[in-house]
């Protein structure tokens, strides 16, 4: 009798983790990212009552006799099935659809989340809202753009997005012209255009571009002359002759210019760049040669950015360019359920969950990133409910088990008075 109480004793205890389990998993429906947990149970040591006996040439054999002494807690289990999406329209709030886990750093700290309820700190870090860890990457040349995802992670590797605080410029390579020269223009006739390009630092150069009929000789093609200049250079940039073929497209593909303004300014010298005439004709009717295309961008400030979903974060500037600013990385590990939680919505190693695989989105087995959404809690209540019903049933039998012996125990007692 006093066994079967102790196995009582603890089949309570274990169906009061049970529901323990349960009961943070309700309490945890609405937080996002959370996983649910499960409790498993396993017996506790039997007592050999009589052990097993083979079977002889006149008998069979016997099994062993065995009492177990009752049941015990086996493991909680965390259940890593994808949660559901839920939209919020906010551009830092991140979701994982797939594997992997957010990267978040503090100090020397490492830790892990599917939590992407991310928000830029004071210093404009990336960081997340409910730890206020910094969400690590790899953060791209503010100059260039270009990022080296080569690089380790380490809690040091923060990423910033400095809007309203970064400014870009580029200088000119690189100048397209289109149109027509009027073939039936007489010789002398002149042509002008006025554009502009920009210095490596943003500062705006005029560009003043001369095209000047000249005679054509019989049965050659025809030709015009062109002269280059700026009131930011002394003397003249460039000068030649376009010919035109008898289709009246241009021979010419291409003018390269090299300026030394007379007012430096800071910026490189010189601005060495090329027109390209190639699209250029001589044919009937007016002449209308203009600039369609430079690539040189004026001083410009980092406005707004968006997160694609390899977690590519890439910023948009008032001049109308984008430049790359970072990558979020994201870590995989081959055995998820073996993360020890550590609160926060954070997760950390243990030595069952072997060792993270750092990378970006979209690679090898990672998933990708969906900006504006957060996952949800992946809980299901009418299996809790179902569970929690299941574990309150245990409870209450356990707890007959408790009294029944008491009552036996009670009768065996009276049986001496």
């Amino acid at each position: 009798m006093i066994q079967a109480m102790y196995s009582g004793i603890s089949g309570m205890k274990a169906f009061k983790s049970d529901l323990d389990v349960i009961g943070n998993n309700i309490a945890n429906v609405s937080t996002t990212g959370y996983k649910s947990g499960t409790a498993t149970f396993k017996e506790m040591l039997s007592q050999t009552i009589s052990s097993a006996s083979a079977p002889s040439s006149n008998r069979g054999g016997i099994n062993a006799s065995q009492v177990g002494t009752g049941v015990t807690l086996g493991s909680i289990l965390r259940d890593e099935t994808q949660g559901s999406f839920t939209a919020t329209g906010r551009s830092t709030d991140l979701a994982i659809d797939g594997n992997g886990y957010f990267i978040l750093g503090g100090g020397s700290s490492v830790a892990y989340t599917r939590d992407g309820t991310f928000t830029q700190d004071a210093k404009n870090n990336l960081v997340s809202s409910s730890s206020g860890l910094n969400v690590l990457g790899w953060q791209a040349d503010m100059t260039t753009g270009v990022i080296d995802t080569t690089t380790p992670i380490t809690a040091a590797s923060t990423l910033s997005i400095p809007v309203g605080g970064m400014s870009v410029a580029n200088a000119t390579t690189t100048v397209e012209l289109t149109g027509n020269l009027a073939s039936s223009a007489d010789e002398g006739t002149e042509y002008n255009i006025k554009y502009s390009i920009y210095d490596s630092l943003g500062n705006t150069h005029d560009i003043v571009m001369t095209f000047t009929k000249q005679a054509t000789p019989s049965g050659g093609d025809a030709t015009w002359s062109y002269e280059v200049t700026s009131p930011d250079v002394s003397g003249t940039i460039a000068s030649g002759d376009i010919t035109f073929d008898s289709n009246g497209y241009s021979n010419l593909d291409s003018i390269p210019i090299s300026m030394d303004f007379t007012s430096t300014n800071g910026s490189v010298q010189p601005l060495v760049a090329t027109i390209d005439t190639s699209s250029l004709t001589q044919l009937a009717g007016d002449s209308t040669v203009q600039l369609s295309y430079q690539d040189g961008l004026p001083l410009g400030t980092l406005e707004s950015f968006t997160i694609d979903s390899s977690g590519l974060i890439v910023g948009s500037f008032t001049n109308g360019s984008t430049r790359n600013l970072g990558q979020i990385a994201i870590a995989g590990f081959s055995n998820p359920a073996g993360l020890t939680d550590a609160g926060n919505n954070l997760l950390t190693v243990s030595s069952n969950s072997g060792s993270p695989t750092i990378g970006t989105a979209e690679s090898g087995s990672l998933g990708s990133i969906k900006s504006c959404y957060l996952e949800a809690s992946n809980v299901d209540l009418t299996t809790e409910f179902s569970n929690m019903i299941v574990a309150q049933r245990g409870f209450q039998a356990n707890s007959k088990i408790i009294s029944t012996s008491s009552d036996v125990l009670e009768e065996l007692v009276n049986l001496v008075r």
